[in-house]
């Protein structure tokens, strides 16, 4: 486990970056996803969300979404 990761274990499984991105990490992955809370913008680092035609979704924004 990286350091980033076994950090937000700690503190909820999230942090919030000084540009207003709310951090969040699956159990098991090490891929960032991210949320901007003004823009309700979704990221991941995942290669299926890197490499997706017009699907701006990904499995792990999914799972994120659905613990809200």
């Amino acid at each position: 486990m990286d350091t980033l990761s076994y950090a937000m274990n700690i503190f909820n499984g999230t942090y919030t970056d000084e540009r207003g991105w709310k951090h969040y990490r699956v159990n098991g992955k090490s891929y960032d996803i991210r949320m901007h809370p003004m823009t309700l913008e979704w990221e991941c680092s995942c290669p299926a969300y890197k490499f997706s035609r017009g699907n701006k979704t990904c499995k792990h924004i999914k799972s994120i979404q659905e613990k809200a």
